[in-house]
């Protein structure tokens, strides 16, 4: 009898520790595409001089709207960001995590090393307790070069392990430096896998 508890027990416990994660398929992202009626929320922005940031109603791929980021000065020195933060749920360690977001680009021109548009996903806070930074940020910025003038395509990043310690999440849609052009984001979506 008394095994037969302990193995109840135990069955209980690895349930609820299974309950504890977030769902394969889950969406972590609120207004992933876009939708929201006057008001790109929970997306923020981040300006810097040189840069535009906004709403379009023109130009989407799907709903009725997309952020962009526009650039004519190909001397700016700081970047310039739309960002979300996740704060719940979030996924257990281990859990692994898609970033997608689909792109338009109207004249994009890279003018230095690091200049790009791109995707980030960072977790923070940025180290754990033992001082370790290793997975908690992915970025396309050297990864995945955008230039010129396009129709809608896609650009993926994969957290393949989600860090220990994770607080919150911010998912980042950049401008580098020295970058110039205008750039669309529309269906942004960040996916428990």
């Amino acid at each position: 009898m008394r095994r037969t508890l302990f193995i109840i027990f135990l069955s209980l416990l690895g349930c609820n520790q299974l309950d504890d994660q977030v769902p394969a398929g889950t969406q972590l992202l609120r207004n992933s595409d876009i939708s929201s009626p006057n008001s790109p929320q929970p997306w923020v922005s981040v300006t810097s001089p040189g840069f535009l940031l906004g709403l379009s109603r023109d130009e989407f791929r799907s709903a009725s709207a997309s952020l962009f980021i526009e650039s004519r000065d190909s001397t700016n020195i700081d970047p310039t960001t739309w960002r979300q933060t996740i704060n719940s749920p979030l996924p257990r360690e281990g859990q692994r995590l898609t970033l997608r977001a689909y792109l338009k680009g109207e004249e994009i021109k890279r003018f230095a090393p690091g200049s790009n548009v791109f995707i980030s996903l960072r977790a923070f806070p940025v180290e754990d307790s033992n001082g370790n930074t290793a997975g908690r940020y992915i970025t396309s910025q050297e990864r995945i070069f955008v230039d010129s003038t396009f129709t809608w395509r896609p650009i993926e990043l994969v957290l393949n392990k989600m860090p220990p310690e994770v607080e919150y999440l911010v998912v980042y849609l950049a401008m580098a430096p020295r970058t110039s052009g205008k750039v669309y984001f529309d269906d942004i979506t960040l996916t428990v896998d």
